[in-house]
């Protein structure tokens, strides 16, 4: 069966046009983002459902609105930006996750079979992690004369789910953000 085509007007091919210097930063939304050496903004450019679980987060956060939001493309779009020391807590999500370093040096890592690896990248360096991978992301160096990094996160699905690690949910009660009384059982 062929495809079928359409011919949308130019007001409709330019909603889903995201523009960088347009992207709105967001630094809030997800858990970790309160603890220091979590902070990071997300600048999003296509758009998915929120996950439905107890304990899981959309991997953008809650309030990062992006650009191009009325396509259920099967996958989301978003750019990251944070200052050296900066990332996200271990957590591993129901789809395939995917990086690009756009600017600067980042570490990203995971737990594997023989404990904690990581790797770093530079600009136009590519990771894919697989379901069920703890993993996270932390930039390492900005650019030259430039304050933060910029990574390029892909993530798979409509409705994609992120569950942060044992450790991080330690983590998050320590600081008071979580309630242990209060998590799902």
């Amino acid at each position: 069966m062929p495809i079928q085509t359409t011919k949308p007007t130019t007001a409709d091919m330019l909603a889903c046009v995201a523009r960088f210097a347009d992207l709105q930063r967001c630094e809030t939304g997800l858990p970790d983002m309160q603890l220091p050496d979590c902070r990071r903004a997300f600048l999003n450019v296509l758009g998915f459902d929120q996950p439905k679980g107890d304990g899981q987060f959309s991997p953008f956060g809650d309030r990062a609105k992006a650009r191009v939001s009325h396509l259920q493309a099967g996958f989301g779009v978003s750019f990251i930006a944070a200052a050296p020391g900066k990332g996200v807590l271990m957590h591993t999500h129901d789809t395939v996750e995917t990086f690009m370093v756009m600017k600067g040096t980042w570490k990203l890592e995971w737990e594997g079979d023989q404990g904690d690896e990581h790797l770093l990248l530079e600009p136009l360096d590519f990771i894919a992690f697989p379901v069920g991978v703890q993993r996270r992301f932390e930039c390492v160096k900005p650019p030259e004369g430039e304050a933060e990094g910029l990574l390029l996160g892909m993530i798979g699905g409509n409705a994609p789910a992120a569950e942060i690690s044992p450790a991080g949910i330690e983590r998050l009660i320590e600081a008071g953000i979580f309630q242990r009384d209060k998590l799902a059982a």
